[in-house]
């Protein structure tokens, strides 16, 4: 009964761990999400630039650029026209991919740690069921 007793514990530090832990990585996640509304697809102008490229496209009402990292100049291809994703409420914020890095890696760790939050919670419950 020792060894019930003892994974019911441990099954309990791990769900308030996991909750505590996992709820405000989603809340922030979601608030990302809610901050930039849909990414919607736009046409990109890459320029090749001494040491690299820029992107350039039009959202918002108004011309935008950035330069790009080496690995998004890697992704977005060869050519001049290349489609690319721009923030529905933040026309200056353009991506390679149709989300946000940023909430896409809170949300990941915010569901590991809730599922792991979970799965303690059920282990904490061994020790009334045996």
């Amino acid at each position: 009964m020792e060894l019930l007793d003892s994974a019911g514990a441990i099954g309990e530090l791990v769900s308030w761990l996991g909750l505590l832990l996992g709820l405000p990585f989603l809340v922030v996640s979601w608030a990302i999400r809610l901050r930039d509304g849909d990414w919607l697809p736009v046409e990109v102008v890459v320029v090749p630039v001494p040491g690299g490229a820029i992107a350039r496209w039009f959202a918002g009402g108004d011309f935008h650029e950035r330069r790009l990292a080496h690995d998004e100049r890697d992704r977005i291809g060869e050519g001049d026209h290349q489609p690319a994703y721009v923030a529905e409420r933040r026309p200056w914020r353009m991506e390679v991919e149709p989300h946000s890095p940023a909430a896409r890696i809170m949300r990941i760790i915010g569901l590991v740690l809730v599922v792991l939050g979970l799965v303690g919670l059920a282990v904490s419950f061994l020790p009334m069921l045996a």
